[in-house]
This record gives C-alpha cells, sequence and structure tokens, in this order.
C-alpha cells in the first residue's frame, strides 16, 4: 500500500505539536507534586509522577487540550487553503479531529487527500503498474506520543517506533499501515479505520482479525486484540493498535496451534471421520 510522506507543512506542525503534548504533561504533573510516586499492585512495584491516584494518565493534562486545539485548527486551516497544494481537500468531507486518547499517544484525525492528488494533469487517474492502490484520498490519523517516565508508564514514542518496525517487516494485513513517521517516534501517520466494528459483526470482526494474527505471536500482545483496537477499512479489518511489546503479563491466550488427533487406546492417532470412511471404503 503506497502513500506519498506527509507534506512538509503537515509533518512540520505534527512534530511541533507532539513535542508542545509532551512538555504540557510533563509541566502539568510537576505541579502536581506528590512525595509518594510509587506503590504496590499485582506483586509488582509501579510508579508515576503523580503517585497512585495518577492524575493525567488517562486524562489530558490542560495544556495538552490548548495544543490539540491548536493543532486540529492547523490542520482544518491547511486543508481550506490547500498550503501551496501540499494538503488539497480534493472533494474531501473529512476535518481534523481528535479521535481517541490513550494513555501513551492521542489520534488525531487528518483531513483526506492530505498526500497530494492521485489523479494526471488531464484529470485521470495515475497508473498504479500492479502495485498495491495508493491511499490518496482517504482520511488518516496521527499518532502523537505524550510524555510518560517509561513506554509501560505513558510515554508513547516506543510505541510509534515499534509499530514502524513492524508495518516495515511485515507490510501486510491484519497490521493497519503506517504510512509516515517521525524517526524519534513522535507521531506516525495510518490511514483512518471505523474504530470499533459495528456491534452486530464486532465478534466476527474480532475472530477474522484474531486468525490472521496468528502466524504473528511473536510480534503481537494478544491482550490488545479488543474492539477499540480493532477497525474496518477497505472492506477489511485491521489491527489499529499493535505498539505494545510482546510477552508477559499476559492474560488472553494467542490462536493456538491445530491440536494433533486424539491417539486411541493402541497409541494410534485417531483418524479424521471423513479421511476414516475413505479408509473404510477402502478396506472392503
Amino acid at each position: 500500500m503506497r502513500q506519498d510522506p506527509i507534506p512538509p507543512a503537515v509533518a512540520d506542525r505534527l512534530s511541533t505539536a507532539a513535542r508542545r503534548l509532551r512538555a504540557a504533561r510533563r509541566n502539568a504533573l510537576e505541579r502536581v507534586a506528590v512525595e509518594e510516586t510509587e506503590w504496590e499492585y499485582a506483586g509488582r512495584t509501579w510508579s508515576w509522577p503523580a503517585g497512585e491516584a495518577r492524575t493525567y494518565f488517562h486524562e489530558l493534562a490542560p495544556g495538552e487540550r490548548e495544543v490539540l486545539d491548536e493543532l486540529t485548527a492547523e490542520l482544518e486551516r491547511l486543508r481550506e487553503a490547500g498550503a501551496a497544494a501540499e494538503a488539497t481537500a480534493s472533494g474531501a468531507t473529512s476535518t481534523a479531529d481528535v479521535v481517541g486518547v490513550g494513555t501513551g499517544r492521542v489520534a488525531v484525525g487528518i483531513p483526506g487527500s492530505i498526500g497530494g492528488d492521485p489523479r494526471t494533469s488531464d484529470g485521470d487517474a495515475k497508473p498504479t503498474d500492479g502495485t498495491p492502490e495508493p491511499t490518496h484520498g482517504d482520511p488518516l490519523v496521527a499518532k502523537l506520543a505524550r510524555y510518560g517516565p517509561s513506554a509501560e508508564m505513558g510515554d508513547g514514542r516506543p510505541q510509534n517506533r515499534r509499530e514502524r518496525r513492524i508495518w516495515s517487516a511485515v507490510e501486510s494485513h491484519p497490521f493497519l499501515p503506517v504510512l509516515d513517521g517521525d524517526p524519534d517516534g513522535d507521531w506516525i501517520v495510518m490511514p483512518r479505520a471505523e474504530v470499533p466494528p459495528e456491534e452486530p459483526v464486532r465478534e466476527e470482526a474480532l475472530d477474522r482479525v484474531r486468525r490472521a494474527l496468528a502466524p504473528h505471536r511473536d510480534r503481537f500482545h494478544f491482550d490488545e486484540l479488543k474492539p477499540e483496537n480493532v477497525g474496518a477499512y477497505r472492506g477489511r479489518y485491521w489491527i489499529v493498535d499493535y505498539g505494545r511489546p510482546t510477552g508477559e503479563p499476559l492474560f488472553v491466550d494467542p490462536p493456538g496451534e491445530p491440536e494433533p488427533p486424539e491417539a486411541d487406546a493402541a497409541g494410534t492417532p485417531a483418524e479424521d471421520d471423513a479421511e476414516a470412511r475413505e479408509n473404510r471404503k477402502d478396506r472392503s
């Protein structure tokens, strides 16, 4: 799946916003200033600058909201003005908005066609040379990293870097493509999927993604396979969040290997029903 790099005008704004976002959370936590920053839970010692109350761990700090409001306003201005043909709307109706807030990252919707117009000067579609269809015109989402003392406790940069590495290695379904990103992990950009799947098809969507992830046990933490991390994009279901490292603790079992057939009393593997019927025919 091909995509031109995010235009410099947009990339610069994402980088600036990500730096300001991290500084805002850090400054807000410094103002909380509690003495006890560590606590025990589930046999482990946890630490957060604001202590066990975990102030600003899930919710945005006041300064973070201001940064995001300014970023979405700037992206809207780029969409409306065309930004010297770097962020033309090309008929797109999507708008810049905050899609979701996680403990380590904030997802910001970027208006569609921000990477340029996929048509030729005559208005015809550009040839793709048989390669996967480009994502021009699709709405995008940027994941901006928040500040935290560690990847487990709020720092979103390692997650962004990990998703870039996984996509570079796999480049296939069910991992939602990483189209561009900052080398340090301040931000990455993906297509904007519809998250979560609609209720009537939710279980089916999770089952499909779970089966597709079976060959990737060493890359995906299966605790992260949940409705808010699965989305519909171009007629398929994808895992949209795969930045958490694999390993313990793991509370959800990954797809298992096919179980071997049960052995009979003599220790001979039992035959599959269809295979057994066929063998019985051969013996007659």
